[in-house]
């Protein structure tokens, strides 16, 4: 019974996971794209965007967390279809996610005005303010996006979010080629065509999100509530008590990975800064396109432990979330098989060999990094698989706490030591990850047990 019980439980994951998973491969895809073009236009832009985005991202995270609140509310009022109070959420949870969308661009614009103060490389520093200045508004723009994105993985509809995602995607790398390279009778832009790709990316999906709660007649009953749904107080405090823990686990998780590119700003005793952030650059989006599978599969036990939580179901909730882990468990030694087969070729897909001196440096890093992105893959599944099943039943305030032990007093002193005071750059940054991921992913399971327990299994 209980093998029957876990085939049908991953059906369920594997239906509402693969569309996001589509929709996420294809977003870093596009990071890939991002990638790939700045390689082969200028290794340099690469480096300057490698950097910007390792705070641009973290502000994204900030967001997309924050909108992240809404899945155990409206997916637990889902599971017991009280479509009234779902509006009343999907307002408030608007209203809430543009106000915080507005904090977070004006902390970017703090960190911009401190660029200087970080100790970046001066020929790196023009071209990054350049992308920044031009990226940091869009923010707002995705904040709208993740909090539609978040309704509609609520209501199982997966495939229209991918879809969305797909079509900014496409837009993205179109406009890419066009820009960066000044093809079509375009001028060359570089770095800020890359920028410009993505700013009007992200208006089109926001565009399509709404077009599509207009539009489609599956979403009319929720359309024909709107006028009278309410936003109280209590739902923006509700939103923000779950989505800043959310919000601040994720970002000091990323700062694990994006964070130690400031330090490796500065180069090393061995090794320059050009090099070890472009690795790092290559390494990352090798790394956050294995990631992707684990989010789509995430993303869907977080779906179906909220849908089980509002039908008080914690046999289910037990049953999704061991079954999403099996299923992590199996992508991860697919794609860190092919990691390692392939490990020696993946520079030569990002970067340009036209300065045979800097590939070499770049793809001999990169290879070296393969070896700690193959070890944490097992911590990694482990910690994305029961954060959002905690995230589902909303059980979020010690995510913050076991985040900042993990990832602040763990990984990026590990990470330091290893790159930076011994000298080991990029790879050695690389070798803290293994110990942070692990220790996040036994501590949540910790917490998830706990919580079985408490509710009797």
């Amino acid at each position: 019974m209980e093998k029957t019980n876990y085939i049908g439980e991953y059906r369920h994951l594997l239906k509402l996971g693969l569309p996001i998973t589509v929709a996420q491969v294809g977003f870093t895809l596009q990071g890939m794209a991002d990638t790939l073009m700045l390689g082969q236009h200028s290794p340099s832009e690469l480096a300057a965007a490698g950097f910007a985005n390792s705070l641009l991202i973290m502000a994204q995270l900030l967001g997309m967390g924050f909108c992240m609140a809404a899945v155990p509310t409206i997916g637990k009022l889902y599971g017991q279809r009280k479509h009234q109070d779902i509006v009343s959420e999907l307002k408030s949870s608007l209203l809430a996610d543009i106000l915080q969308g507005i904090f977070v661009c004006l902390l970017m614009y703090a960190s911009y005005a401190a660029l200087p103060l970080m100790g970046v490389d001066t020929g790196l520093l023009p071209l990054i303010r350049k992308y920044m200045l031009i990226l940091i508004p869009s923010l707002l723009v995705m904040n709208v996006c993740s909090g539609m994105k978040c309704f509609y993985d609520c209501l199982t509809d997966t495939r229209t979010t991918m879809w969305i995602v797909l079509a900014g995607n496409v837009w993205n790398i179109v406009w890419n080629w066009i820009l960066i390279f000044g093809n079509l009778g375009f001028p060359e832009m570089g770095v800020a065509g890359a920028a410009w790709a993505t700013v009007s990316s992200r208006i089109l999906m926001l565009v399509l999100y709404f077009a599509c709660f207009m539009l489609n007649k599956r979403y009319s009953i929720y359309r024909t509530l709107w006028k009278t749904a309410v936003v109280t107080r209590s739902s923006l405090l509700r939103h923000n008590r779950l989505g800043w823990p959310i919000a601040l686990q994720l970002t000091m998780e990323l700062a694990a990975f994006s964070g130690v590119a400031l330090a490796l700003g500065r180069g090393g005793i061995s090794w320059d800064a050009t090099s070890a952030l472009a690795a790092h650059q290559v390494g990352c989006q090798v790394s956050s396109f294995i990631y992707m599978f684990y989010i789509g599969i995430g993303s869907a036990v977080s779906i179906r432990v909220a849908h089980y939580h509002g039908l008080g179901g914690w046999r289910g909730i037990r049953l999704s979330a061991h079954a999403g882990y099996h299923l992590m468990i199996v992508i991860g030694i697919i794609a860190t098989s092919l990691v390692f087969i392939f490990r020696r070729q993946i520079t030569g897909i990002f970067v340009s060999d036209d300065d045979p001196a800097l590939f070499a440096a770049i793809s001999a890093t990169v290879v070296a990094m393969v070896w700690p992105m193959i070890f944490y893959q097992v911590g990694d599944g482990m910690q994305t698989c029961y954060v959002n099943a905690l995230r589902g039943i909303g059980d979020v305030k010690k995510l913050m706490k076991y985040s900042f032990f993990c990832y602040g007093i763990v990984t990026i002193p590990l990470s330091y030591l290893f790159g930076i005071i011994m000298d080991g750059g990029a790879t050695g940054i690389w070798w803290g990850f293994p110990f942070g991921l692990t220790m996040a992913g036994l501590l949540y399971l910790r917490r998830f047990l706990f919580q079985l327990k408490k509710n009797g299994l």
